[in-house]
């Protein structure tokens, strides 16, 4: 095995452990929070930013501000939501089923990291040095980093259907009223 193995292993066991630590509900949960955090702060600002008036004069500014503030009440409520399902499942027993689940949570995202680091190396053309050739687990990180590929277009054609559009926009003639 090379250092590149290594490496990849590393990050397995490393992500798997913080799998195990968090347990599955910690890290499910951190995952669903962190997307609605960020759609809900991406659909929503434009309801918050006419608000914001006092604070900041140009529409762009008030509008990424609401973001911004609708992104992290989205995150401290999330936790909250963590720490009481984090609660339950301690209380209820499930610890072990919890901790394994967080261990293949871990090893899933570790192949995702892999692929994305493999899409990194491609596009900089570094996948053709001996270092990365050589490696063993070379076929494995190349499956994932088709797989995060696969996905990623899978998403991408999802949202080009179905856009996660603004409740509010903000036209020319709003920013001019609001400004």
């Amino acid at each position: 095995m090379t250092i590149v193995d290594y490496v990849i292993v590393l990050l397995a066991l490393i992500s798997a452990g913080v799998g195990i630590f968090r347990g599955f509900t910690s890290e499910a949960l951190s995952l669903i929070t962190l997307l609605a955090a960020i759609g809900l702060a991406w659909m929503f600002a434009g309801l918050l930013a006419p608000s914001l008036g006092a604070w900041a004069a140009a529409p762009e500014v008030r509008l990424w501000s609401a973001r911004i503030i609708i992104f992290v009440v989205v995150l401290v409520a999330g936790g909250l939501v963590s720490w009481l399902a984090r609660k339950l499942v301690r209380h209820t027993g499930l610890t072990s089923l919890d901790r394994t689940l967080g261990a293949a949570f871990g090893l899933l995202r570790a192949a995702v990291l892999l692929g994305l680091a493999v899409i990194v190396l491609q596009f900089a053309e570094l996948d053709e040095e001996s270092w990365w050739q050589q490696a063993r687990l070379r076929p494995y990180a190349e499956r994932a980093a088709e797989a995060v590929k696969y996905y990623a277009e899978l998403g991408a054609r999802f949202f080009e259907e179905q856009p996660l559009e603004p409740v509010v926009r903000v036209s020319a003639g709003a920013r001019a009223s609001l400004g």
